[in-house]
């Protein structure tokens, strides 16, 4: 894994990171500080990731999810294909979130979670107001998932 975060929560792992040529690293370091503090096990993997990037570091971890971020907006670009690559290894069952300022542009919101989900995304985010949708959002996806 190209990153580590140095904080790990007591509850299931949650690989995240930029995708794509995003150098945004502020709010993904406040995402790994706030997934420690409500129950999860961040890695994080730091900026210019690719799919493959996050499959391979959820194989490496065991992490249970994976939370994707753009925010220069480059997210479109940057994600096709990636249920496909998640699906080659095996590992169609692991949540995929993606969030931040996702498009160029304005968009409809149903537009850009439609797109989204078309690359194998299970939740979209597109410029939320805050974080708290996510940490909540992954505790009802992961219910009753042990932890590892």
């Amino acid at each position: 894994m190209s990153g580590g975060t140095g904080r790990r929560g007591a509850g299931p792992g949650v690989v995240l990171g930029l995708v794509g040529h995003d150098i945004h690293v502020v709010a993904s370091r406040i995402l790994v500080i706030g997934l420690a503090e409500n129950g999860f096990r961040p890695y994080d993997l730091g900026t210019n990731n690719d799919a493959g990037d996050f499959a391979d570091a959820v194989l490496e971890t065991g992490a249970r999810a994976v939370l994707v971020a753009s925010v220069n907006g480059e997210g479109e670009e940057s994600c096709a294909g990636f249920g496909r690559c998640f699906a080659r290894r095996g590992l169609t069952g692991i949540p995929r979130y993606i969030g931040g300022n996702l498009v160029i542009g304005e968009r409809p919101p149903e537009e850009v979670v439609r797109v989204f989900t078309g690359y194998g995304f299970h939740r979209v985010f597109h410029r939320p107001p805050g974080f708290r949708a996510v940490f909540d959002a992954l505790r009802r996806d992961l219910a009753g998932v042990p932890a590892e």
